[in-house]
């Protein structure tokens, strides 16, 4: 359990975001097969409130998603409270929703990923609160998840 918690299976990643030594979020995504055969990747995002809307999340979903791309999802899934509407839009924004169902206070997302091919996907962005700027967690994130898909 320990080793696909901490992504040693090879089909898992937790990535982790610091600031000052301090964890300021953390992400990971699991891979299983879907209806028809499907390869798809669950991800779950969890960032501190002090650090929401600063490019956090966006940066470690970048790095989940270009991973599992990698190793051939074509579906994202995502389990996200109802009333987070910012998170719902940014996911809807972003990817072809093919599949949702809510059960009680949570929505599942079922959304297809871009494959080779495809067009570029846009540059993933969650608004940011008037004033706040990207945290240097998030920009350091993106630098390295930028750097490796090079």
């Amino acid at each position: 359990m320990l080793r696909i918690l901490a992504g040693g299976n090879g089909c898992t990643d937790a990535l982790v975001a610091t600031e000052d030594g301090v964890i300021i979020g953390h992400a990971m995504a699991s891979d299983s097969t879907g209806h028809g055969g499907s390869h798809r990747t669950e991800i779950g995002v969890v960032v501190a409130d002090g650090r929401r809307g600063m490019g956090v999340g966006s940066a470690l979903m970048r790095c989940l998603i270009s991973r599992a791309q990698a190793r051939g999802a074509t579906t994202l899934v995502m389990e996200v409270l109802a009333e987070n509407r910012q998170v719902i839009t940014m996911i809807t924004d972003h990817w072809p929703v093919t599949y949702q169902d809510q059960s009680g206070a949570y929505l599942t997302i079922h959304a297809r990923l871009p494959q080779p091919g495809d067009r570029e996907w846009p540059e993933l962005q969650a608004p940011r609160p008037a004033g706040a700027e990207r945290s240097r967690a998030a920009e350091e994130l993106l630098g390295e998840q930028l750097a490796s898909v090079r």
